[in-house]
């Protein structure tokens, strides 16, 4: 009987306390400006309590909860026995006492005692009718539980891996093994993936504008431009998607390098061009337009963050005016792209929330 009350009593809100002493409970409820505290004393069959032990049980419990500094204390003591005659004496005088004889699965409220406290009456009796059944529901309350704990553990995994930059990795991932290719194969790979304007418009070479993204001059080159790459991409591929963003960064890509294509016309310059920092920087103004248009509701972050991105950007294309063989126009082309890809981004968003 004692583990089946235990049960309904935690399935009714109440949270055990240690006493570290043998067939004696605790259990307390925050209720609205108080506590309520029962007392369980469970009294094995052969065994005898005497009014005075049973006082000084109740009185050094009370006690020791007040020390805790726990609001104030509404307390109710239950003597579980076969013994109900015994446990009547142990507990005179006391109203808030009542017995359950364990053996026959009833309430015993002797006449001097309290009819209630707050509705524990009729909870007991419902509880006295099929006892087991609190271990059951309490059992089913720790499966359902556990299952709605592992839900959520999994749905964190889940979402922990949909934070990760799967994309953006992929494609630093790509710049290596495209960088380690022309390591191997030296230059004539190096010069076949380049922005060759000559070889775009005399051989027809179209696919260039694609593999130049993908051709670093060197390890700094590399490193620089995934730094740039992998702190965009952390904060544009989750809210954009991955396929949009696979598909949004080589477009800017594509359009940095016919800027950089007409630029080279213009000029009448055969130089070719390498690098993924045209698409780099048309993230940038695509993530710079939508941080000024945001900036009356982001905190103090957001507003670091677009200085960082002027910061950048700015730096950007400042070596490329004082930094021999920087290829400025296709910063300059991206960062247009990317501020336009703002714009039209935006206005999708406002479509798709006013309808």
């Amino acid at each position: 009987m004692k583990e089946q009350l235990a049960s309904f009593l935690i399935l009714e809100g109440f949270t055990p306390v240690s006493t570290n002493i043998d067939d004696f409970s605790i259990y307390l409820k925050k209720e609205t400006g108080h506590v309520t505290v029962l007392m369980i004393l469970s009294v094995k069959e052969g065994e005898m309590i005497t009014e005075s032990s049973y006082r000084k049980l109740r009185d050094d419990a009370v006690a020791m909860l007040k020390a805790k500094n726990l609001p104030e204390l509404h307390s109710f003591f239950l003597i579980l026995t076969s013994n109900v005659p015994m446990a009547v004496l142990a507990s005179n005088g006391d109203r808030n006492a009542w017995i359950i004889d364990d053996k026959n699965a009833q309430l015993v409220i002797p006449p001097d005692r309290a009819e209630d406290f707050y509705g524990l009456k009729g909870q007991l009796q419902v509880f006295l009718k099929d006892p087991g059944r609190a271990d059951e529901l309490l059992t089913d309350v720790r499966k359902n539980l556990n299952r709605a704990v592992e839900a959520k553990k999994k749905a964190d995994e889940v979402k922990m891996r949909a934070a990760i930059p799967w994309v953006t990795i992929g494609i630093l991932v790509l710049n290596l093994l495209v960088g380690l290719l022309c390591l191997i194969f030296g230059e004539p790979l190096f010069d076949a993936l380049d922005l060759d304007p000559t070889a775009i418009f005399e051989r027809h070479q179209w696919y260039r504008i694609f593999t130049y993204m993908y051709v670093h001059a060197g390890i700094t080159h590399y490193v620089n431009n995934m730094v740039m790459l992998y702190l965009q991409g952390n904060i544009l591929e989750k809210p954009l998607g991955r396929v949009r963003f696979v598909i949004l960064y080589h477009v800017l890509g594509i359009l940095a390098g016919l800027g950089s294509l007409a630029y080279k016309v213009y000029t009448g310059s055969t130089i070719g061009s390498v690098g993924a920092s045209g698409a780099i920087m048309g993230l940038m103004g695509m993530l710079f337009y939508i941080s000024i248009r945001s900036i009356g509701t982001v905190k103090r972050g957001g507003l670091n963050r677009i200085l960082l991105l002027l910061l950048c950007a700015g730096s950007s294309i400042y070596q490329g005016f004082v930094v021999p063989g920087v290829d400025n126009a296709a910063h300059i082309a991206g960062m247009l792209a990317g501020v336009l890809t703002g714009i039209i981004w935006e206005l999708m968003m406002r479509r798709r929330r006013e309808k």
